[in-house]
């Protein structure tokens, strides 16, 4: 499938061809590799009870629970795992978030945005190696939905600033400011009890598979601490937010 110049698809039309993820990435202009990715892990001793209780209700349950379908899937795996990393770090987590406005629009799984933006995808029945795809999928239709401009409101303070200078000496002639953008997407893929971790280079043009794969109940732990490392502030983003809420004040 060629995608054509100015034409808008969905997901499932990118991916009924039931294409391998690399014949999917080559026809959005992407490389696809697998190689291991030096994920940030964070240390979570303060869930550890609430981690390890998961765990054992997930073994005691999952005899009753028949895996039909994604829904139960996401409501049995991926949303309780989520919710414990929610609890070690504070990040915005949307559900069946709409992409729009670049070449492919659809509604992607889970999109959790805090230091850096997540997708998370599941799949049924299916292997992590062809399930990949509709990750990949997701991942980019989000790179090019962020790489649109947008703009953010300024400061009252600063715009009058930014009004008495004039543009001749470097102030703004309105009140809003393009929006930076991220250079790198992180994804995890989720067949149920199977995870798996990918990474968007927006420069590169690339998607690299991590070669490990994450097993639930057995490494939940791992797992949360792995997305509450991606997701929260380092020591230096805080101090850097604290300087720009202090300039802000002061502006």
């Amino acid at each position: 499938m060629v995608l054509q110049d100015g034409a808008t698809y969905t997901f499932s039309q990118v991916l009924e061809p039931n294409l391998e993820t690399e014949e999917i990435l080559a026809n959005l202009g992407y490389r696809c590799r697998s190689a291991p990715l030096q994920l940030q892990s964070k240390e979570v001793p303060r869930l550890a009870p609430q981690v390890e209780q998961m765990r054992a209700q997930m073994r005691e349950r999952l005899p009753f629970v028949p895996m039909t379908n994604e829904a139960t899937v996401r409501a049995f795996y991926v949303t309780p795992l989520l919710f414990a990393a929610l609890d070690e770090v504070r990040f915005k987590m949307n559900i069946g978030y709409a992409v729009t406005g670049g070449r492919l629009s659809g509604t992607v799984d889970y999109l959790l945005r805090g230091r850096n933006d997540l997708v998370v995808a599941g799949v049924l029945n299916e292997d992590l190696a062809r399930g990949f795809g509709k990750l990949a999928v997701q991942m980019v239709a989000l790179s090019e939905q962020l790489a649109m401009p947008t703009v953010e409101p300024v400061h009252p303070r600063r715009a009058r600033k930014a009004h008495r200078s004039g543009p001749a000496r470097g102030g703004a002639a309105g009140v809003e400011r393009v929006k930076g953008v991220r250079t790198q997407i992180f994804g995890l893929i989720t067949a149920g009890p199977v995870w798996q971790f990918g990474l968007l280079e927006r420069g590169r043009k690339r998607i690299t598979i991590d070669k490990e794969e994450f097993l639930l109940p057995r490494d939940a732990a791992k797992l949360v601490g792995i997305i509450a490392g991606l997701l929260g502030e380092s020591e230096q983003d805080k101090v850097m937010r604290e300087g720009e809420r202090l300039s802000w004040a002061n502006s």
